[in-house]
């Protein structure tokens, strides 16, 4: 999973978005920039309130088939 300060707990957003872990301001790109922050705690909501769905990861990709169903083998 990628990490957003936007969907984690210890982010504030008012006048500044601010840290409260880390104990330190940030811009609005930063925040929405993927991070590797050791301090994430995931909180599915974000902090902007610009995806009012939240966070929801993608579904991971099916393998191909070396042959689909029903087909014969030449081999």
């Amino acid at each position: 999973m990628k990490q957003y300060c936007r969907y984690c707990c210890y982010l504030v957003v008012g006048d500044a978005n601010y840290c409260t872990k880390q104990a330190r301001t940030m811009s609005d790109a930063s925040a929405k920039a993927v991070n590797r922050c050791s301090d994430f705690a995931f909180n599915p909501m974000d902090a902007f309130l610009e995806n009012e769905k939240g966070y929801t990861p993608r579904k991971p990709k099916q393998p191909k088939k070396e042959q689909c169903d029903g087909q014969m083998s030449l081999f």
